[in-house]
């Protein structure tokens, strides 16, 4: 495989409404350094997995100083997560998205050698058999088809098994989801919008499905819902290669 990129960096809260997690509301509230400071104190696998998705949340929205650094802790965190609690779905979704942080830097052949693509499928498996109704598994896996097509070819395609129609129909079918949330919407919406294959029509759809679906106060909700916005607004002003180039930028892709 010529590399991996899983295309984004926070998950929505999940979790959020369970009064026990101590740090649930600094995450709603966009407070992601006190998000991490509580879990932490707080120890917990529920509480960590916030801190990773807190962590990965300032990645992703450019307010991370070191966005290695970063995914790296974030990464720590669900792994910890995991050894408390093994039955965590969540932990090892966010251990998918860290490792996705880290291979953004990451030339392909390196990607290839670290055995990023594979990781990540192993982890985002035994997410969905955890948890078979998991929307946000779903749509990371569909991302992950999406990825290893645009990014390793049809080398990349053929040694892990990806397909780029796959991984379309695995989205569709998260955005149907009743746990579905602007985040999976927006990050979904960008991968078929830069996907190699011409999924335009669905990528534009998503993203309209996203840019009205933020009806709550999460602040990486309301940040993806704009985002969608943004690159939709584009889209209809200057074209669609300008959506394109956006949704790279949000995506923040530093390998070649």
């Amino acid at each position: 495989m010529a590399g991996f990129v899983l295309c984004f960096g926070g998950l929505t809260r999940v979790l959020a409404d369970a009064p026990a997690i101590p740090n649930a509301v600094a995450y709603d509230e966009g407070r992601y350094d006190d998000a991490v400071t509580l879990g932490v104190t707080d120890g917990s696998a529920a509480a960590l997995v916030l801190v990773a998705r807190a962590r990965l949340a300032k990645i992703d929205l450019g307010l991370s100083d070191n966005h290695k650094a970063d995914a790296k802790a974030a990464m720590r965190d669900a792994e910890k997560a995991m050894e408390l609690d093994p039955t965590n779905a969540e932990a090892h979704l966010m251990k998918v998205a860290a490792l996705g942080m880290l291979a953004r830097g990451m030339s392909k052949m390196k990607s290839f050698r670290k055995g990023m693509a594979g990781k990540s499928r192993k982890h985002i498996e035994a997410a969905l058999e955890l948890d078979p109704d998991s929307a946000w598994a779903q749509a990371m896996l569909g991302m992950w088809h999406l990825e290893i097509v645009r990014r390793g070819g049809k080398f990349g395609a053929r040694v892990t098994g990806a397909n780029a129609k796959k991984g379309a129909a695995e989205c569709a079918q998260a955005m149907q989801s009743e746990r579905y949330d602007a985040g999976m919407g927006t990050q979904c919406g960008l991968a078929l919008l830069i996907c190699t294959e011409d999924f335009a029509d669905q990528a534009k759809a998503t993203l309209q499905q996203a840019s009205l679906s933020s009806q709550n106060s999460v602040d990486y909700d309301q940040a993806m819902s704009a985002r969608a916005s943004d690159v939709l607004n584009l889209w209809d002003t200057q074209g669609l290669d300008a959506a394109r180039a956006q949704a790279l930028a949000y995506l923040k892709y530093t390998a070649s």
